[in-house]
Formats: C-alpha cells, sequence, structure tokens
C-alpha cells in the first residue's frame, strides 16, 4: 500500500481519481466479459488489502523495515523485468528509458513510491494498520483536490461537500490529538502526488513500476552490500544467514508487489470507471476489517465519527460520479 492508489468515474471536465498503478482507467474494450474484468479488479484489490498480513510476518521474522524496502525494490524490479518481456514490451520499455521527460518523471514518482512504502511497513510495524485504511480512505478525495488545484480540473458543489466532509473526519482526529492521524495524510498525500505525476505523465503501469523500482535499484543494492559487509551495526543482513522461512518471505517481496498491479490492469482495461470506482474501497476496507478483528487495534468512538465522515464523503462521491459518467456515457 505500500503499499495503499482508485479512479472513480469522472465525466469531461470533472476531476479523475488516480488509481493505486498510477494510471486512469479506460472504458470497457470492446468484447470483453465484465465478469472477467471484475474478478481481475477485485483480484488485485483483494492482494492489496490482506497485504498487511504479508509485512506482520516479515516483521515477525525480525527483518528490518529499510532492509525489507531493499528487498521490495530488488524483487519486484526483477519480477516486473521478467513479466515485461515476457509480453513482449521491451521496445516499449526502451522507448520510456529513452525519453528523457518520462525518466525523469518516473524517477520522481519512484521518490513518492518510496516514501508511501516506508511509511506503510513502518505503520503496519507499529500496530497502525487502521491509520493505513484510513490514508487509503482520504487519498481519493485528496486526489480531487489535487486535480483542481494543480490541473485545473472541475470540481461540483457536491464534490466539494464530499471533501468538506472528509475534512471534518480529519480534523476530529487532529483535534483529538490522535498521533496516528499524520502516518494517513502521509500516506494520502505520497500516493496522492505519485498519482499526479503518473497521470501527466502516462506509463502502461507494469513499464512504470519496472522503470521505478530501477531507480531505486542502485540504492536498495548499495544498502544491502553494507549490511552484508557487517559495517552497519545491524548485523549481515537477512539474505544468506536468515533461515529458509524469512528468504520465502523476502522472496515473495515482489510478487506481493507486482501480482496486484498485473491483475488490476487487466481490471481496468476491461470495465468501466464507475464500476472501478465501486471495487476500489475493497482494499482499505480489508485493512481496517484485518486491524480491528484480527489485531485488536483500538476502535474508539473518535475513530467511529472520523470514519463516518469519511465513508459519507466517499459514499457521496462516489455516487456523484456514478451519476456523472451514466449521463455522460
Amino acid at each position: 500500500m505500500s503499499e495503499k492508489t482508485l479512479p472513480p468515474a469522472s465525466a469531461p471536465g470533472q476531476a479523475r481519481i488516480p488509481d493505486q498503478s498510477g494510471t486512469t482507467a479506460r472504458a470497457a474494450l470492446p468484447g470483453t466479459l465484465p465478469w472477467a474484468g471484475i474478478a481481475f479488479g477485485l483480484g488485485g484489490y483483494f492482494l492489496w488489502g490482506i497485504s498487511p498480513i504479508y509485512f506482520k510476518a516479515v516483521g515477525a521474522a525480525g527483518v528490518p523495515l529499510l532492509e525489507l524496502t531493499a528487498h521490495r525494490i530488488l524483487w519486484s524490479c526483477l519480477l516486473c523485468l521478467g513479466i515485461l518481456l515476457a509480453f513482449g514490451k521491451r521496445a516499449e520499455w526502451l522507448g520510456v528509458l529513452r525519453n528523457p521527460r518520462l525518466r525523469g518523471a518516473l524517477a520522481g514518482s519512484a521518490v513518492f513510491l518510496l516514501i508511501n512504502w516506508l511509511v506503510f511497513v513502518w505503520a503496519i510495524d507499529r500496530n497502525q494498520v487502521i491509520a493505513c485504511s484510513l490514508g487509503y480512505y482520504i487519498n481519493p478525495l485528496f486526489a480531487v483536490l489535487l486535480g483542481r488545484l494543480v490541473l485545473k480540473e472541475r470540481m461540483t458543489a457536491v464534490q466539494w461537500g464530499a471533501f468538506g466532509l472528509a475534512a471534518a473526519g480529519v480534523a476530529v482526529l487532529i483535534g483529538n490529538a490522535d498521533s496516528a492521524i499524520w502516518l494517513s495524510l502521509i500516506i494520502a498525500v505520497t500516493w496522492g502526488f505519485y498519482g499526479l505525476i503518473r497521470k501527466r505523465f502516462p506509463v502502461d503501469s507494469l513499464i512504470g513500476l519496472t522503470v521505478e523500482t530501477m531507480v531505486l535499484l542502485p540504492f536498495a543494492l548499495a544498502y544491502m552490500i553494507w549490511l552484508a559487509m557487517g559495517v552497519s551495526g545491524q548485523g549481515q543482513g537477512a539474505l544468506g544467514v536468515a533461515d529458509g522461512w524469512t528468504h520465502f518471505l523476502l522472496l515473495l517481496a515482489g510478487p506481493v508487489t507486482a501480482a496486484p498491479l498485473v491483475l488490476f490492469a487487466a481490471g481496468w482495461r476491461r470495465l468501466r470507471m464507475a464500476t472501478m470506482s465501486l471495487l476500489q474501497y475493497l482494499s482499505p476496507s480489508l485493512q481496517f476489517l484485518l486491524a480491528v478483528l484480527l489485531w485488536n487495534e483500538p476502535f474508539t468512538p473518535v475513530h467511529a465519527i472520523a470514519f463516518a465522515c469519511i465513508w459519507g464523503a466517499l459514499i457521496v462521491y462516489s455516487w456523484n460520479s456514478w451519476q456523472m459518467a451514466r449521463r455522460a456515457a
């Protein structure tokens, strides 16, 4: 999430919400089966939603945050390269690498992606999964605001009202001195700016993630080598030293990152944006349920008020977007 963001429907001139892969959903392809698209979309969101289980397991194995992130970058990069070559996208990938504007944009989005991953995993490690889910609930509305301020996209009165309702929910947590709200805001803001860059510089989601992890790969490898040399004061790192289970978990970092993206990309090519706007909330909802039911994170009356405001805002916004998309169809 990190891990988190996805695009609710938008009529012409209306703000579109960037998704968790940084793309904007397209209309359904002619001749494709809607149920196949729904299955792909739900699969991607489901994997994003249960990803905290994986990160909890890695943390329980004793792998530090920075080392886990380095492995996530390494194995994601290798896996994405393999998928990219297997699907014949080599020419498109090289074309992006040869384009200075796209290289620079993806380097910038890689920075926001890295911050988002670090904060997401740090929050999970500190038993703040509710804060993660709240961040991804806030993100669509923050993305709409970015679209208005940066891209000059039009917002309706209903959308402004939804944004104000969500802001009231955030204000409730801030007013109650809930320090975890800052984790939520960082997750929402970093993913919002990540999506903004990816929207202004549209690149295939798989190729984009490949290039972004390539940008981060030298830093990840340098850190892993530093750990292996034993000069960090934190031991020699897990690679080559830890048990088989820990090695297995680290190798899973690639699929955990790439698999939801591939499924999501297959889904948004087959479905209308209005449909994806309803599916997108599966991910933070699963994170919320895991936090409360599995890990017994506290859910106070203040949380209930804040979440009610934000859920209400999302319902209002999604319904308005869906109706506008129907009128525009």
